[in-house]
């Protein structure tokens, strides 16, 4: 699984319920990276997001929503498994929110984080990756935006 997300200077990856902020070459690299892909997604992400054409959307809750053929619910790991199972052929990317990256954490093999140089005054962080993962990359995207890649140390 693959880790995306946009963070500030903080780690903050949200704000009353909302991404931080949106980069415009970072939705670009977001929509092609993706493309084709399963969408891992906690509930108020997708209520945020919506289903986003070309991908599937896996939404974790706790009581089911409207699916449809892009669109699935599950509540449990096992749940989720199964959803996985019918997509195996495509990369699968976790995009928050907080409480489903730390729930899914220990399946996350690398992670594209986008790094703003500025603070938000989010209150809503993003895991600490260092202990787990090592930085292999990072590339300036925009004006004080950096795209940090990071892989997880062997296990």
């Amino acid at each position: 699984m693959i880790l995306l997300l946009l963070a500030d200077k903080d780690g903050a990856i949200a704000k009353d319920g909302k991404q931080i902020l949106f980069i415009p070459e970072d939705l670009a690299r977001f929509k092609a990276r993706t493309a084709g892909g399963v969408l891992v997604m906690g509930r108020k992400t997708f209520e945020n997001t919506g289903a986003l054409s070309g991908r599937i959307s896996l939404v974790m809750s706790r009581s089911a929503g409207v699916e449809s053929d892009e669109v699935h619910y599950f509540s449990s790991e096992s749940e989720l498994n199964a959803h996985l199972a019918a997509y195996a052929d495509r990369p699968v990317f976790l995009v928050g929110g907080a409480t489903t990256v730390r729930r899914l954490y220990d399946r996350i093999e690398e992670a594209y984080i986008t790094r703003v140089d500025r603070h938000t005054g989010g209150e809503v962080k993003m895991p600490d990756l260092a202990a787990d993962f090592v930085l292999s990359s990072a590339t300036l995207i925009a004006e004080g935006a950096i795209e940090e890649h990071w892989v997880r140390k062997d296990r």
